[in-house]
């Protein structure tokens, strides 16, 4: 996740916005997750936390294209156009740039965002613990937001294709449709990772894309084919959220929502997620998220064990034994 934190216009601003409720405590914010899962009996959610509640729902492929954030969004030819260079130059660079030769573009795509290179592909989670440790992962003077999108309808694509299209034109069939599909329907689709790696397992990911839209995005959901409708409002997801039995006037249906986590409870929920297995060891079981904790300090090195100096090892100079 980018450190930066867009200014302006990005700010989603989700309260403000009808779409957002701030959570005052740890038990608020999983009761908000269940109410959220059971405004609708067999919805479907995606989730996505982000440690910052000031930066909105976007691909690091369009921020990559945003030059000054008060001015529009790039569209989706600009998009497209950097995305077939990115593929191209991916291929040209050599067999470990991809996941093998014959890899389609979206097994290509999800292999390079994987590995930080910036794709049309925004990452989600099917489990909202783990999108939650993400909103509280770090960043303790700022407050996090974990957003809920309702999935239900959208289509969904595995990144290899089970029949697969021969030749160069090919490879790039799969997303090619997907995305012209997602251009007809006007919504975005899911791409489901067909043999996940073991961060992907370990965090239950999955990729949330579609076209640019020519229309005003949603703010806060920006560059996805989304059309959520009106938003229920402040005091509709206060009344959802309540404690107690829920109350009268709560939202039909909820496309989305953006459960916003003051800076103050971050670190509570953290402890408190970690008694269910979401902490870092386990969603980063690899060796790039241990380089990466050692790297940030988080991992405890201390007390170090007792050593004995290579110049005083007169021991090490006999035999194995």
């Amino acid at each position: 996740m980018s450190s930066a934190v867009p200014t302006g216009q990005a700010d989603p601003q989700w309260v403000r916005g009808g779409w957002g409720h701030t959570v005052r405590s740890q038990d608020e914010a999983l009761r908000a997750v269940m109410r959220i899962v059971g405004v609708a009996p067999g919805r479907q959610y995606v989730w996505r936390g982000c440690v910052s509640s000031r930066r909105p729902v976007r691909s690091s492929l369009l921020q990559s294209l945003v030059v000054e954030e008060s001015e529009p969004l790039p569209d989706e030819t600009l998009v497209r156009g950097q995305e077939l260079a990115l593929l191209r130059s991916a291929r040209a660079w050599g067999p470990g740039a991809g996941p093998h030769p014959q890899a389609s573009d979206l097994e290509l795509l999800a292999h390079l965002q994987r590995h930080g290179v910036p794709t049309r592909l925004v990452e989600v989670t099917r489990n909202p613990l783990t999108a939650l440790w993400f909103a509280c992962a770090r960043g303790d003077d700022e407050s996090g937001v974990l957003v809920a999108l309702d999935v239900t309808d959208l289509p969904v694509h595995p990144t290899v294709d089970p029949q697969p299209h021969a030749g160069h034109e090919g490879r790039g069939w799969a997303l090619r449709r997907a995305l012209r599909r997602s251009a007809v329907l006007g919504q975005p689709f899911l791409v489901q990772p067909t043999d996940p790696d073991r961060r992907t397992a370990a965090q239950e990911g999955l990729y949330l894309t579609g076209v640019v839209p020519r229309t005003e995005p949603v703010r806060g959901l920006d560059g996805l084919p989304l059309r959520p409708g009106t938003p229920p409002g402040k005091q509709k997801l206060a009344d959802l959220f309540a404690e107690g039995r829920r109350r009268a006037g709560r939202p039909g249906r909820l496309p989305f929502c953006a459960l916003v986590v003051p800076a103050d409870l971050k670190r509570t929920i953290r402890t408190h997620l970690t008694a269910v297995g979401r902490q870092r060891a386990v969603l980063f079981p690899d060796v790039d998220g241990f380089r990466d904790a050692v790297r940030d300090d988080d991992v405890d090195l201390h007390p170090t064990p007792p050593v004995l100096s290579p110049f005083d090892d007169a021991l090490a100079d006999e035999p194995a034994p």
